[in-house]
């Protein structure tokens, strides 16, 4: 092991990196030599060059320390050319994933949201909103990185105007360093930020990239967790507006919902009737519709989640998270039930358990029944065509002759069919955000 003195660095590799430090202290990129001997140590534990430092005699080689000085200093000079800016952050939402798993090259990476103050050396910026991507080695950086927490870090960004910023670690040298600091409500930056888009407006103007977002003020109808076939968990969220609660909505039977993908975290931070204002990013899936990502969400009115999470409904049974949400890991936006004429069963996740309750001649409760089942119910009937709507559904099957009466049995029949379609997010569009 290579001899240090006190500032943690061997003779050679001080003497010639202390210009260096000296210019990034007074650049403002770093405020002592720390991250530079960090830099170094992290160098020394590179498995990468463990087989080049050997075959220089080990780092008790004044060889091998002069090698991996040259390391140092090509990504150090790189660092350096950089316009280094500090930025106080406070951090919404901090999800530290392994992407790729399944194949031959998996890596670490860690992504941040939240908003920030950026001192540019003159002055502090307005506040603004900020994302973060570390991969591989720098997605340490944010190990000891909390929600809700509040730093001070020295990095680099390109455009100080973005709606959001997408600031970037400065090589090794970016570290968290705990600070007080009163920042903005987050509510009322998003919303100055942003216009709020109706969800049913959504599929108009779907997100042309990952970093293209939509704001959405709404009210909870479901939150909860859910596994993938992987073994990941990830949440899902259902949100509704007054653009999806309207007379013809309701006449029609259609259900109109804002079904999102989430991190575990903010499905795990809002009850049902929570009120909510959420960043999110939209793309179309042919057989689904539109289908979205949720960035963060913020709560404007938090109703407490149950202690024990539950896949339950939204208003009515109508809104049971299984009936909008497919195997896919695209999932619908704006499910209508009356413009679907396939002959085919939509695909659920999850059918919760179906109760009939018999009447006095066995016939099913088709009212407590969502409106894919009733047409499946239909079909297993015979009736044709098809109804549109939930209520002619239902009139059709009370209604329906001797030869084509719906039983029990033919409920369970087709609630077995459902149910035996079973959850396949292999991977989510979190592992796409970068």
């Amino acid at each position: 092991m290579a001899k240090t003195d006190s500032s943690g660095l061997p003779p050679i590799a001080k003497k010639r990196l202390q210009p260096y430090i000296e210019r990034g202290i007074t650049n403002g990129v770093f405020t002592d030599a720390s991250p530079v001997v960090n830099l170094w140590n992290n160098k020394v534990k590179d498995a990468g060059l463990k087989e080049t430092i050997d075959q220089l005699g080990g780092m008790g080689s004044e060889v091998a320390q002069q090698f991996l000085t040259d390391v140092v200093l090509t990504d150090l000079t790189a660092i350096l050319r950089q316009k280094a800016i500090t930025a106080h952050v406070e951090v919404w939402e901090c999800n530290h994933r392994t992407v790729g798993v399944g194949g031959t090259n998996p890596r670490q990476v860690c992504f941040i949201f939240g908003q920030t103050v950026v001192d540019d050396g003159e002055s502090e910026l307005e506040p603004a909103l900020f994302r973060m991507g570390l991969w591989d080695d720098d997605a340490s950086i944010a190990d000891n990185v909390e929600a809700d927490g509040t730093y001070r870090i020295s990095i680099s960004c390109k455009a100080l105007n973005a709606d959001v910023l997408d600031l970037r670690p400065l090589g090794g040298l970016t570290q968290f360093t705990d600070e007080e600091y009163e920042h903005s409500n987050r509510a009322e930056l998003l919303l100055e930020t942003f216009d709020s888009t109706p969800i049913a407006e959504l599929e108009d103007d779907v997100s042309r990239g990952f970093n293209d977002y939509r704001l959405v003020k709404g009210t909870v109808s479901f939150a909860g967790v859910q596994n993938s076939k992987a073994g990941n968990q990830f949440g899902k969220m259902l949100l509704k507006d007054d653009s999806t609660m309207t007379m013809d909505a309701i006449e029609s039977g259609e259900n109109l919902l804002l079904n999102c993908m989430t991190s575990v975290d903010i499905a795990q931070r809002f009850g049902k009737y929570s009120q909510v204002v959420a960043l999110v990013t939209t793309k179309i899936n042919g057989e689904y519709g539109l289908s979205a990502n949720m960035e963060t969400c913020v709560g404007t009115v938090v109703v407490a989640p149950p202690i024990a999470e539950a896949q339950t409904g939204g208003d009515d049974d109508d809104d049971d998270a299984a009936d909008y949400f497919s195997d896919d890991d695209d999932i619908p936006l704006i499910t209508n039930d009356s413009d679907d004429d396939t002959e085919e069963v939509e695909e659920v996740e999850e059918v919760e358990e179906v109760v009939t309750e018999e009447a006095d001649d066995e016939e099913a409760d088709f009212n407590a029944l969502p409106v894919v089942m009733l047409k499946q119910l239909c079909k297993a009937a015979g009736i044709k065509p098809i109804p549109k709507t939930k209520a002619e559904l239902v009139a059709a099957l009370e209604g329906g002759s001797d030869d084509e009466e719906v039983s029990e049995e033919a409920t369970e029949e087709v609630t077995e069919e459902a149910t035996a379609d079973s959850d396949s997010d292999d991977s989510d569009d979190w592992d796409d955000w970068d």
